[in-house]
């Protein structure tokens, strides 16, 4: 009896390691998993046990490459800040251009990656602070936004803000609005196109600074 247990045991762990990911995937298994998650279930079933199973890999193994919850939400925001980044990046010689282009690439980010949007502006997951270095990846997107406002302001929009303070409330106006939009807050029975009320909030605050 004892040794039929103990091929049976044997059995179970030859094939519980062979079904899970293998060690030099799970980085991208474990960070994929937590994305999914963050995406369809939202943060409040997003703990290690939960990624663990969906990415397939011991809960252990998340603490051996990430240190546990927290390394796993540094890494989703150093990504999500730097795909922010691009996303708010427009150099071209039409500057104003740019500006806009710039702000509708903020609310296509959120829209195309809510999980990261979530880990980035609209959570404090318990106990979790981004270092100096994830800090400065985050720093950077603004300093995008703030040059985009200060060439429009060579263009002759905004002559008479400081281009921080008009990147600040332009960066806030942003936020506000696409955070109702994945909260999918309405206020009307009969609520206005997205894509058409986001134009025209756009178009309000230029019409203000002036």
């Amino acid at each position: 009896m004892f040794l039929n247990y103990r091929t049976t045991f044997y059995n179970d762990q030859v094939n519980e390691k062979a079904t899970r990911t293998p060690s030099k995937l799970i980085g991208a298994e474990v960070l994929g998993a937590a994305l999914d998650i963050l995406n369809h279930e939202g943060p409040d079933g997003f703990t290690v046990r939960a990624i663990a199973q969906r990415a397939n890999v011991a809960p252990m193994a998340i603490y051996n490459h990430f240190e546990g919850l927290n390394g796993v939400l540094e890494e989703l925001w150093i990504q999500g800040f730097r795909i922010f980044n691009d996303a708010l990046t427009f150099h071209t010689e039409d500057a104003k251009k740019d500006l806009y282009n710039a702000a509708l690439g903020y609310r296509r980010f959120a829209l195309e990656h809510r999980g990261l949007y979530t880990v980035m502006f609209m959570r404090r997951f318990r106990y979790f602070l981004p270092s100096d270095g994830a800090i400065e990846v985050a720093y950077e997107s603004f300093q995008t936004f703030l040059r985009n406002v200060e060439r429009s302001q060579k263009a002759g929009w905004f002559k008479d803000a400081k281009a921080i303070d008009a990147a600040h409330v332009m960066w806030s106006a942003c936020h506000g609005f696409v955070s109702l939009e994945l909260l999918g807050v309405n206020f009307s029975a009969d609520p206005a196109d997205p894509d058409e009320a986001f134009q025209l909030l756009l178009l309000t605050l230029r019409d203000g600074f002036r």
